[in-house]
């Protein structure tokens, strides 16, 4: 009924599936077809944002997306997920990434396509989308080397979605084949293919000078925590180091305040100081914990009770507290960032990462700022729709059915009493146990997952945040007259990183 709808531009048939929806949801329903449900609803609200023509595409509050998202992700979580066919999961997964793509998130997008690969690895139109995907992110760079390079990775995906291996899931494989392999042949005739190849493979990049920094690099570019758009790509040794910065920038003299540089360059640096340094506390947490065959010298001789209910005491596990704060810390920083750099004129001790696209009325409604209506900045969009991912309580929709117990973690973490326990505890049975007791306990696998979870958000807020000035610029730098003068910045040397 709702493709059927969607075919037809049916809007009444879609209310009469949104009715349906509503009578099943009451229904005892297996897992599966829980997960089902979530999906057909998804695809309801996609017919609704194609009934609406008033939505434009650089529109960026839309209620129709944020509903998709919302329900794909339940979808994708739920239970009865790995109950499904192989290509229903594929289906699932992909359309996520195709919406949270299309609203500038392409970084997650990139990581969900690629689930879907390892199920199906021919799946075409997770293939031919991640090419998109990856097209797309080639033009926002500022590093034309970083965009070479993007741009191959797009021309595989396309090379493999057009092949006549390809999986698809409709009748329009041959149409649709045919596109692909357009879209192949129209980045192989501006690029040398093999070349990029070639720099991307490389092993002359080196991951360190010791074992340990070796062994260190190799987890960031597993798990793609390099402040590197290369690291989208996979884990290629060209990728690990942080080079990501914010791009040249434009003033003209009437506007320049001098002789320093613009304050968000020493701003950025600080972000991306923070980020690397709660990466690496994580790293230590959670991969090396203590080091040692015996707890950690620090830990010794600390007088601590044991109050039966198997806590997770030692240095690695605060670590892991650390990494987390200062992870959740940036996005309200970042915040701060996009206050400043686009005068959107939240006070500093108010603005927050959630309220910074908005002013509110006298009725306490809110509406999206002006400067932010229509504009054309889709790496600027993806952070906004990064940020409904975030908990606050004055905003209380989200599309991460997790942000408010994202959230209620970083505030127990830094006011009130946050139990980590050995994780097999948990899972015997001492959750009973705790019900009811003051506090918020949490397994010791959990809280890592989580962590590593805001981690990698974080190091997508940077990513699309350099991306946003970059777009910025090239706008400002249009619209300047009169004269401009060159300022090279010098590289801050490792070695007086001490």
């Amino acid at each position: 009924m709702i493709d059927f709808a969607s075919d037809k531009g049916d809007a009444a048939l879609t209310r009469r599936a949104f009715t349906l929806l509503d009578a099943f949801e009451k229904r005892d329903l297996t897992t599966k077809q829980s997960v089902l449900l979530h999906y057909f609803r998804s695809n309801a609200w996609e017919n609704r944002l194609r009934e609406n023509a008033k939505k434009q595409s650089w529109d960026w509050d839309i209620e129709e997306i944020q509903n998709q998202i919302l329900h794909l992700r339940i979808a994708a979580r739920h239970e009865g997920f790995e109950e499904l066919e192989e290509v229903w999961r594929c289906s699932i997964l992909t359309n996520l990434a195709n919406t949270l793509n299309s609203v500038g998130r392409v970084i997650e997008a990139i990581e969900i396509w690629d689930r879907v690969l390892c199920l199906e690895k021919r799946f075409a139109m997770a293939l031919a989308n991640r090419g998109l995907g990856f097209s797309y992110y080639a033009r926002s760079v500022y590093d034309q080397g970083h965009a070479y390079m993007l741009q191959l990775a797009a021309a595989d995906s396309y090379a493999e979605a057009s092949s006549p291996e390809a999986v698809f899931e409709s009748v329009h494989n041959a149409v649709l084949s045919d596109q692909f392999k357009k879209s192949y042949e129209q980045i192989a005739a501006q690029l040398d293919l093999d070349s990029a190849r070639e720099n991307l493979n490389s092993t002359e990049f080196s991951l360190g000078d010791t074992p340990k920094e070796c062994a260190y690099r190799e987890w960031v570019l597993r798990n793609r925590l390099f402040l590197n758009p290369l690291n989208d790509i996979g884990a290629k040794n060209i990728a690990a180091q942080d080079i990501l910065t914010l791009p040249s920038m434009t003033f003209a003299f009437d506007e320049y305040e001098g002789p320093n540089p613009p304050p968000v360059i020493g701003f950025y640096n600080q972000l991306k100081q923070e980020f690397v340094s709660a990466r690496y506390i994580f790293y230590e947490g959670a991969e090396l914990g203590s080091g040692f065959d015996t707890a950690h010298f620090s830990d010794k001789d600390v007088a601590l009770y044991n109050t039966l209910d198997y806590p997770s005491y030692a240095l690695a596990v605060e670590k892991v507290r650390l990494a987390y704060r200062m992870g959740y810390s940036l996005f309200d920083k970042i915040a701060f960032f996009i206050n400043h750099y686009m005068q959107v004129g939240w006070a500093d001790d108010k603005v927050n990462f959630r309220n910074v696209w908005y002013r509110f009325k006298k009725d306490r409604t809110k509406e999206l700022r002006p400067i932010f209506k229509g504009r054309e900045n889709l790496a600027l969009r993806g952070l906004f729709w990064l940020s409904k991912d975030i908990f606050a309580p004055e905003f209380k929709k989200v599309m991460e059915p997790e942000a408010e117990s994202l959230a209620e973690i970083r505030n127990f973490l830094e006011h009130k009493y946050f139990q980590v326990h050995e994780s097999w505890a948990l899972a015997g049975g001492l959750q009973d146990h705790l019900e009811g007791s003051p506090g918020y306990h949490i397994s010791r696998n959990e809280f890592e997952a989580k962590t590593l979870r805001v981690l990698k958000l974080a190091r997508s807020a940077l990513i699309y945040l350099s991306l946003a000035v970059y777009r910025e610029e090239q706008m400002r730098h249009a619209d300047k007259d009169g004269l401009v003068a060159s300022m090279p910045l010098s590289r801050w040397d490792d070695e007086w990183k001490v």
